[in-house]
């Protein structure tokens, strides 16, 4: 009688350690970024590094703000026209939608996302990436011209699984920019 009762113990003991150590995914967090970078269109191909390794679903959009402008970063004017080509590369490792706008209030109905291209491709190692593209943007060299870019990151709920618990996404803002021949 003994024994049953220390195998009945054991085996309740055994059933409370396994129901409470099963692990189960789930993470909240809430983010919204107001990044202060200014990213210059003098400056040779300047890249600007987004780490999207804290991102959760949810339904509202990551919210991430830069600007380019025709200075350089201590305030000097550009003596020639210029132009730039702005390219946003991300890896394709979470299902993420991008919204970008400039000079624009996102919450605008009348706003406009500025992405003319988009563009699932393998590099020359054969990772895939998303380059998403804007129209030309052209400067001055009589006035400082500054443009706001608002990015919109959306990771919807419906992604909420573990197989995303480990998954790094990351995001890289290009500016290209030449002188105006």
């Amino acid at each position: 009688m003994f024994i049953i009762v220390f195998l009945l113990i054991d085996l309740l003991a055994v059933f409370v350690v396994i129901n409470t150590s099963n692990a189960r995914y789930e993470s909240t967090a809430v983010s919204n970024t107001e990044l202060e970078v200014a990213l210059y269109a003098l400056e040779e191909d300047d890249d600007y590094t987004i780490s999207l390794n804290e991102m959760v679903p949810r339904e509202e959009p990551y919210v991430y703000k830069f600007t380019v402008t025709n200075t350089d970063k201590n305030g000097n004017l550009s003596d020639v026209k210029l132009y730039y080509d702005l390219k946003i590369i991300t890896t394709t490792n979470m299902h993420l939608n991008y919204k970008l706008y400039k000079n624009q209030n996102y919450l605008s109905p009348s706003a406009n996302n500025i992405v003319n291209l988009d563009i699932v491709a393998p590099d020359e190692d054969g990772t895939f990436f998303r380059t998403l593209t804007t129209s030309r943007v052209y400067f001055g060299f009589e006035e400082v011209e500054t443009n706001e870019y608002t990015l919109l990151v959306y990771f919807p709920e419906t992604f909420k699984n573990s197989k995303y618990q480990d998954l790094i996404e990351s995001i890289q803002i290009n500016i290209d920019s030449q002188q105006v021949v």
